[in-house]
Parts: C-alpha cells; sequence; structure tokens
C-alpha cells in the first residue's frame, strides 16, 4: 500500500527548502519534498494519493503534459508550478505570477509606464517578464549571458532603465554578496528586485539601499506563491495580512544581529547577554579569529594589521552567511568598506558606544596608549561605525542595551510589515 504524502514539492535536487515552513504554517503539516528524477516523473503523477504538488527546476514545463487543464496564465507563461488533483485530472497553475505581482506592491515598485530591465533569459525571467507586461510596462528588455543585449553592453541603459529586476541565481548563497551589473551608474532608477532570498540582501539590493531606492529579495515573492498554491491545495483563500505576518515571522527570525564598536566596548557581554535572551548563537569574530591563528592583539603584533584585517574578513565571510544569529566583531571591522557588504547581507547593524573613559584597553595592542589614542581611533572609526549602522545604542547600562536592541530589532519588523 502507497504511503505518500498527499503534498508537497517536486524537484531533482533540492536540498533546504522554506516550501514545508510555509505550508505547515498555513495549516498543512504533511507537506514533503519530493526528489525525483526524470524517468520517474510519470509514475510519481500516476500515485492516487497525491493530491497537490508545487514544482521547481528543472520539471516546470516537463509536468504540463500531465495536466488535464492549464490556467490561461500557466498557458500564457509556459511552464506550471502548481499542480492540484482534480476530479478530471491534473489541473495546472503558475503561482509564482500572483508572488511576483505581489512582490512588488508590497515593495511600492510601479512598473506601469516604465522601462524595465531584466537580468537573465530563464523560466523565472519569463515569468516576471509576463508579470510586467501584464502591469503596463512601457518596454521590458532581457540582458543576458547567451543573447543580446549581453551584460557588457549594460551601459547602454544607464539613461533608460527605470525598474531593474534579477531572475538569475547570481549573489545566491554560497557565492555571496555578488552581482551581475553595478546599479549606481544608472540615472533614473526608481525600483530594485531580486528573486534570491539566500541573502536577505545581495550586492545589489545593498546598492539599492544605499542609494535610497525602493527595492526587495525574492522572500516576498516565495512566500506569497507558497500562500496562493495552499489556497489551491486547501480550497481556501486567505488574507494578504497573513503573507505579510509570515514574512514578518521569517525575516526576524533569520536577520542577524550584528555588534559594531569600539575595542573594550562590550560587545562581547552583551553578544552573550543577547544569546541568552534570544536564544540566538553568539558567534564572536575575536574568539573566532583566535581559535583559528592566535589571539588578535598577538597576531597584530607578529604579522601586522593589514594580515590581521586579511584574515578578519575571511572569517566575516564565512560568519555572516549565517542567519539568525547574534554576531559580535571586532573594533576595526569598518575599517575595510568591503566587509559591510558582508555584514549587512543578513545582518540588521547596532553600533554599541560608550564614553571613551570607561573602554577596556586589556590586550588590546591598537586601543593601548592612554585616552589620547582612543580619541585617535574614534577620530577616524566614529564616522564609519555612523555609516555601517542601522541603529546606536548606548553602552552605560549593559542590560538596557540588551533590551533596547531586542525592542528595537523586533518593532523595525512590525514598522516594515505596516
Amino acid at each position: 500500500m502507497s504511503h505518500t504524502p498527499a503534498f508537497g514539492l517536486l524537484g531533482r535536487t533540492l536540498g533546504h527548502s522554506y516550501s514545508p515552513e510555509i505550508h505547515a504554517a498555513l495549516g498543512n503539516p504533511v507537506y514533503t519534498l519530493f526528489e525525483k528524477e526524470p524517468h520517474q516523473l510519470e509514475s510519481f503523477l500516476a500515485d492516487p494519493e497525491l493530491r497537490g504538488i508545487n514544482i521547481t527546476i528543472p520539471y516546470k514545463q516537463d509536468v504540463m503534459p500531465y495536466c488535464t487543464r492549464l490556467s490561461d496564465t500557466a498557458k500564457k507563461i509556459g511552464c506550471v508550478n502548481t499542480m492540484v488533483r482534480r476530479p478530471d485530472g491534473w489541473f495546472g497553475h503558475n503561482t509564482d505570477y500572483n508572488g511576483f505581482v505581489f512582490l512588488l506592491k508590497n515593495a511600492g515598485i510601479d512598473v506601469a509606464g516604465k522601462d524595465v530591465l531584466i537580468l537573465g533569459d530563464g523560466a523565472t525571467s519569463g515569468t516576471i517578464h509576463t508579470v510586467v507586461t501584464d502591469l503596463g510596462a512601457a518596454h521590458t528588455t532581457h540582458v543576458s549571458r547567451h543573447n543580446a543585449p549581453f551584460y557588457e553592453d549594460i551601459a547602454d541603459f544607464y539613461d533608460t532603465a527605470q525598474i531593474i529586476i534579477n531572475a538569475t541565481p547570481v549573489g545566491m548563497y554560497p557565492k555571496s554578496p555578488r552581482r551581475l551589473v553595478d546599479i549606481r551608474p544608472f540615472k533614473h532608477l526608481e525600483g530594485v528586485a531580486d528573486v534570491i532570498y539566500n541573502p536577505y540582501r545581495t550586492q545589489l539590493l545593498i546598492d539599492a539601499e544605499e542609494m535610497g531606492i525602493p527595492y526587495s529579495d525574492g522572500l516576498p515573492m516565495l512566500v506569497a506563491q507558497g500562500v496562493y498554491a495552499a489556497e489551491l491545495f486547501m480550497n481556501t483563500q486567505f488574507p494578504i495580512e497573513r503573507i505579510r505576518e509570515m514574512i514578518t515571522a521569517m525575516r526576524s527570525a533569520q536577520e542577524n544581529i550584528i555588534l559594531i564598536g569600539m575595542p573594550g566596548v562590550g560587545k562581547t557581554t552583551i553578544g552573550e547577554a543577547l544569546a541568552k535572551e534570544t536564544g540566538r548563537p553568539l558567534l564572536d569574530c575575536d574568539a573566532i579569529f583566535e581559535e583559528r591563528y592566535e589571539h588578535p592583539s598577538q597576531y597584530i603584533k607578529n604579522h601586522g594589521e593589514p594580515a590581521f584585517r586579511k584574515k578578519e574578513t575571511e572569517i566575516l565571510n564565512d560568519v555572516c552567511k549565517e542567519t539568525g544569529a547574534i554576531i559580535a566583531t571586532g573594533g576595526g571591522v569598518i575599517t575595510r568598506p568591503e566587509n559591510y557588504a558582508l555584514l549587512r547581507q543578513n545582518g540588521r547593524i547596532y553600533w554599541i558606544q560608550r564614553p571613551l573613559e570607561s573602554l577596556d584597553t586589556a590586550d588590546r595592542i591598537l586601543s593601548t596608549g592612554g585616552i589620547g589614542r582612543l580619541r585617535e581611533l574614534a577620530r577616524v572609526r566614529y564616522p564609519l561605525y555612523e555609516a555601517f549602522s542601522q541603529a546606536q545604542c548606548d553602552c552605560t547600562d549593559a542590560m538596557a542595551t540588551v533590551r533596547f536592541i531586542k525592542e528595537e530589532f523586533y518593532e523595525h519588523f512590525n514598522h516594515q510589515r505596516a
């Protein structure tokens, strides 16, 4: 007797997927991941216990012949990502379409009458093309490696593109942060979207944030398409607010809390207290450095500060790919501009402050030398701390600082949802 779960995600190599988490939150705890080879599709789809499936790469087109009926959206796009068994057979739809519509509206990105530039020419880019066309985009261009215009022609669009959408995997974990194009030369950008959701902020989106341009990662699309699929599976409807609640819950659980500040300001102490209060792991970059090499001050003494900074960045490149953690950084992490994208890709950065006279300088080679040395460091570093951070807090009272960070962190996500 077959015991196939009734619902799930079909793909060839799935790895980690948020789909079971999304469907469990919507009241479907039996949603399962199905990894199948091409020759297994026919027998798999014939299983009578299977009631509804989502489909991902590489089967979004391969499953279409097994559908008795296709939605108009699926026909228009030319691929299926959701199938529901009905009395007359499989019904095929594409909820990625609905998901991307939600992403744009949720981010306040209006494509109507705009010049849209899509990076990539694969199946996802086809879905996005259909969406922006239906929403009234004035002109849509795909840039790719395979067909003209190519990425090396990107300067041709500096004066015209108003919306840029990345529909490629470039910049996705673990090869992050990376980007296909530098958006800073574009003169009329009004919105940037990226279908990637790990990391939360690709380099493309970090650039958009720094430019003050509305942007979105791919998590709203992922959650929304999952909710729309669940509506088909369960023959029900969920309010839009349910989608936003789920996005907020997932974002706040995944975002790292990152602590920066002068040497001896108390980042480790605060990090330990935050870890205890929140149940998150603490990743102390100086402690990790010492485990891999030697005490940071000793390493600087033996090899020089530039060599230390290079190793520190290598550690950040590993640590900041994690999610849902507390990350305590070294005091000089802000002296290398490339560290910002590493920290920000999955994190909200807090600048911990304390009067210079109260800083602990023991075993800290770069801050040894009295108040004069600390003032010299502060003159250089304070503007960098301010540029890196999204929030600042006074560490005169460590537990008050912990409470402030916790409250500010969750209020930030609730404000985003509102």
